[in-house]
Order: C-alpha cells, then structure tokens, then sequence
C-alpha cells in the first residue's frame, strides 16, 4: 500500500508529520512525501524542511492520500500540476484525505470527496467562488473524506439529520 503525504512550501508540520507517524506503521505501508519538486521543502515557519523523495508525476496511483494545511495551502489553490495531481489520485485512490485548510485544496481541484471544515477561516472559498460543503459523518480527525460521505451544501448546515439530531460544530469530528 502506497501513502502520499504531499507538500508544499509553508505547510504546517503536524498536519503532515502526525499522519506520517500514524499511517507509517500500517502493515505493508511505502509512506512517500510528494511535492511538484524533489528536494527539501520547509514549514509555515521555515525552520524545519522535510524531504521530497518523488514528485507527483512519480508517485501517479497511491492508495491513501493526504494532503496538510498551513498557510501555504492559498497560493496552491492554482496550481494546475498539484490540483490535477490531487483529481487524478482522488479517482483511484483507496482514501483521499487532508488535515485543516489541506481540504481546500481538495476542494480547489474539483476532487468529488472533497469536504473539509479547517479549524480557521470557515467557510471559504475556493479560487472559482465555489464553498465546500460539510459532510453528515464519516470523518475522522484528520478530516478523511473517504470512503464517500453524503455531503449536504454548507447553507444546510445545522439541519436536522436524518436520525433527527442536528448536526453539530465542535472541535471534533463533525457529524450528527
């Protein structure tokens, strides 16, 4: 099984790192850091760089994909070789999931599970105007999109659910 952590210049370290430590002990597990470019590639603050073994277009069909947050994530909404990287791994892959605003970019790609409520600055928009919409349930803390949640629109949120709860906003997952 192949993880791709991808990254990106001021991403946030634990958004990448703590998947890392997590998905890197699964059983039969290449957990692989991605990046349009080889090489070092350094955190929101500039004092920690971690490499990029592969590029994207070596890494084409993984199984998990993950995808960090941190400030960086805004001037990637246009990038066409990592948002087409991230539509073309999101159709084969097992689970496409993203930490904080990394679902942004998931959602900036058009990816059909992307649906992520970073911790700041929500909502927001992607750069075509388009808001990503909250899933009912499924997730889990690193905001796994995967398998395929229903999604309602965000206007809908705090809707009843169809057990007939409401849907909630907490500091944990969200669901009904």
């Amino acid at each position: 099984m192949q993880i791709a952590i991808v990254l990106f210049d001021r991403f946030t370290a634990l958004d990448a790192v703590g998947p890392y430590e997590t998905l890197g002990r699964l059983p039969d597990a290449e957990t692989v850091f991605v990046a349009e470019h080889t090489g070092a590639v350094r955190n929101e603050s500039g004092n920690l760089a971690l490499t990029a073994d592969r590029t994207l277009a070596e890494v084409p069909r993984p199984d998990i994909v993950v995808v960090p947050g941190g400030p960086g994530q805004t001037p990637q909404m246009d990038n066409r070789v990592l948002l087409d990287w991230l539509r073309a791994a999101d159709a084969t892959s097992t689970w496409t999931t993203s930490v904080c605003t990394g679902s942004l970019l998931l959602a900036a790609a058009g990816c059909s599970r992307a649906a992520g409520p970073p911790r700041t600055g929500w909502p927001s928009t992607t750069s075509s105007g388009s808001v990503p919409s909250r899933p009912e349930s499924g997730w889990c803390s690193t905001g796994s999109t995967s398998p395929r949640p229903a999604c309602r629109p965000a206007s809908t949120w705090g809707s009843p659910c169809s057990d007939g709860s409401r849907a909630t906003n907490t500091h944990r997952p969200y669901s009904c």
